[in-house]
This record gives C-alpha cells, sequence and structure tokens, in this order.
C-alpha cells in the first residue's frame, strides 16, 4: 500500500509538469496491478485529459466512479471531458453530480460554471462562481472563472476586475493575462491585447492557445486593414464619374489612400513590444496571408486602371465593372484570410 501511494505520488508529480507520455505508462501498470484503486483511474483521466483523448478520459473517470461512488474528483474530471467533446448538457449534470457530493470544496462550483459556461448558460455559471468566491475568496483560479463569466456577460469592467485580482494572488497565471488580452480586444485595444497574449505565452509557453490567440489578432488586424482599404477604393471609384474631374487627382488620392492605410498598420506595429513586430512579418510572410494582400492590392490596382484609362464616354459602363472587382478582390482577400484563421 505504501509503495503504491508513492507511485501514485509520482504519477501525479509527472501530471504537474505535463509528462503526460510517462504518466500514462506509469498509470497503465498500476491499474494493472491495482485495479481498484480509484485515485490512480483519476489520475488516468488527468493524464488522458492532458493529451486530449477525451473518450478515454471519461472511460478511467466512468470506472474511478464505480469503484467509489461518493468521490466527487470523477465526476469532475468527466465534465472536463464532456466539455471538450461539445457535450455540454452531461458536463453539466457530471459538474452539478460532482457539486452535490462535495458541496463545500469550491473547485466544484467552479466545474458547475465551466460547464455552464460552455453550454451557453451565463447565469448558472455566474451563481457558481459567486459561490466559489464565497468559499475561496484568495484563490486565483477562482478569479479567473469569474472573469471568464463577466466576460460572457458583457460586463467588462467586473472581469478586467476579477483577472486583475487573480493576478495579484498568482503573478504568473497565464489565464488571467490570456483573458486580459481577450477584454482588451473588447475594448479594440489591438496593441493592448497582443501584449498581454505575449506575456501568457512567457509565462506557459506549452499551452498552445496563447500563441494561436497572437496569430487570430494579427490575422483579425489584417482583415480590417484591407477592409478599410478597399472600402475606400470603392469610394474613390467613383470621384471622377459623379464629379468629372481630371484623372490625375483621382490617383494621387488613390496613393494617398494607399499610404495611410500602410503608415496606420506600421503605426500600430510599431506599438507592440519587438516579439510582436517578429510574429507579424511572420504572418505577413505566410502564404494565405501574402495572397490575401496581393488580391486586395492587385483587384483594386486593375479597378482603378480601369477608370484612370478608360475615355470618358465609357466611363458609366467601366465603372461598374470596376466596383465588381474591387469587391471580388475584398471577398477573395477575406477568403484567404478564414483560411488562415482556421489553421490557426
Amino acid at each position: 500500500m505504501i509503495e503504491l501511494r508513492e507511485e501514485l505520488a509520482r504519477a501525479s508529480a509527472m501530471l504537474d509538469v505535463r509528462r503526460f507520455d510517462e504518466a500514462l505508462a506509469l498509470l497503465a501498470r498500476l491499474v494493472s496491478a491495482e485495479p481498484e484503486s480509484g485515485r490512480a483511474w483519476c489520475l488516468m483521466a488527468r493524464a488522458h485529459l492532458g493529451r486530449e483523448r477525451y473518450t478515454e478520459a471519461i472511460s478511467a473517470a466512468n470506472r474511478a466512479v464505480s469503484l467509489d461512488p461518493s468521490d466527487e474528483w470523477p465526476h469532475r474530471l468527466a465534465s472536463n471531458a464532456l466539455v471538450h467533446l461539445g457535450n455540454y448538457a452531461a458536463a453539466l449534470r457530471a459538474a452539478r453530480e460532482a457539486c452535490r457530493l462535495a458541496p463545500g470544496y469550491w473547485q466544484t462550483h467552479v466545474c458547475v460554471a465551466q460547464a455552464a459556461l460552455a453550454g451557453q448558460r451565463p447565469d448558472v455559471a455566474a451563481e457558481a462562481a459567486s459561490r466559489a468566491r464565497a468559499l475561496a475568496p484568495n484563490e486565483p483560479d477562482v478569479h479567473f472563472l469569474s472573469g471568464k463569466v463577466s466576460l460572457a456577460r458583457g460586463d467588462l469592467t467586473a472581469a478586467r476586475e476579477h483577472q486583475e485580482r487573480a493576478l495579484a494572488l498568482d503573478p504568473a497565471h497565464s489565464g488571467a493575462m490570456n483573458e486580459l488580452g481577450r477584454i482588451r480586444l473588447r475594448r479594440h485595444d489591438t496593441a493592448g491585447a497582443i501584449r498581454h497574449f505575449i506575456s501568457a505565452a512567457r509565462a506557459t509557453p506549452e499551452e498552445r492557445i496563447y500563441s494561436r490567440n497572437i496569430d487570430v489578432v494579427l490575422l483579425r488586424t489584417v482583415s480590417r486593414t484591407i477592409y478599410v482599404f478597399t472600402l475606400v477604393a470603392l469610394i474613390l471609384i467613383w470621384i471622377p464619374a459623379v464629379t468629372h474631374v481630371n484623372r490625375l487627382p483621382f490617383v494621387i488620392t488613390l496613393g494617398m489612400a494607399a499610404a495611410v492605410t500602410a503608415a496606420c498598420f506600421g503605426w500600430l506595429v510599431l506599438r507592440l513590444p519587438r516579439e510582436a513586430r517578429q510574429l507579424v512579418r511572420r504572418t505577413l510572410r505566410t502564404p494565405r496571408v501574402a495572397a490575401a494582400l496581393a488580391l486586395a492590392a492587385g483587384g483594386v490596382a486593375v479597378a482603378f486602371g480601369l477608370v484612370t484609362f478608360a475615355p470618358t464616354p465609357d466611363l458609366a459602363q467601366i465603372l461598374p465593372v470596376a466596383v465588381v472587382i474591387t469587391v471580388a478582390a475584398r471577398l477573395a482577400a477575406f477568403a484567404a484570410l478564414r483560411g488562415a484563421a482556421r489553421k490557426h
């Protein structure tokens, strides 16, 4: 029995440092030798969660439940796995069962809040988060979860306060850093959001979601830049037909619009940390993003070329063609960017 406890403690330590494969190998031997150990099956479920094997995690958790129906931990593990599988109703039922078995554990209320939040039931999540705070007001994860609930309900001020409280309790809490970045995005502060995402990625390099968030924000910034540029181009295309001005000012205005768009994007990049600027260069060089920029710029250039060099009598016929080309270029650029975003 002492040896089993020592081996379980060793497996738990492996999981704490994300050595999931080694822990799984050890736990497989332990459950083979001691199949009635509920804790071993719980650790097995935790290891499968770390390896993103959610179906296997549920099986291991259910085995632990069958061995000790009064233990709340396997229900929480099962709820976590069910959330990842998209079965939010079952996840909430498992979390509520854990809460029924251990109402005095703040972890069970956090589990309910997580499942309810995933299932888009913010009122249930808010109530569970409030109970967790009452039980553990100085626990960083409680405030982290409370901040996520507040953000889902649109209360940006409360969300920021909770995440800042979580960071005050645990300055290395990468989840709170990431959530502050999401809050910054809601406030349309792209540079501030990227700073928080970079801090989260530095704190927990193995958590891929933080670095993916940076890529997605950069892609969204490129998308907005293309949108503004093509929108301005669509407006400018109508100038020669409506005002009958000389084509030279028309071309100069286009050049100025392109320069202003590039300057605004450059100003945003200069506000970023050096590490983020390197990520911007990497993002712009990816094939899909480069293709999106080329499609937008090329489409606008073709449209303006048609309008600029078309004879005045033919301008009324050329103008709709130029508009269609500009819109098609923008849609094609957005399609390329959506493909890049799906990869992240």
